[in-house]
């Protein structure tokens, strides 16, 4: 991906919604499943920013969880 790609990406994790993201992703891997996408450098890419959505989204449920322990 390119750098205007990524730039992209990080401000969608920023300022998008758990919702957002979880379309994000879901949408990802629907076009990996409709373009046949097996191998190569798009592949692993579009795997890269699936784990990175989901390492985010799993940020935001453990810091909403210690917020709600700590009150």
């Amino acid at each position: 991906m390119d750098r205007h790609l990524w730039i992209s990406f990080l401000r969608l994790v920023d300022q998008g919604s758990d919702a957002e993201l979880q379309a994000r992703k879901e949408q990802l891997l629907i076009s990996l499943k409709e373009l046949s996408i097996g191998r190569g450098s798009v592949r692993s890419d579009v795997m890269r920013v699936v784990r990175l959505i989901d390492d985010e989204l799993l940020a935001r449920r453990h810091l909403a969880q210690r917020r709600k322990g700590r009150r």
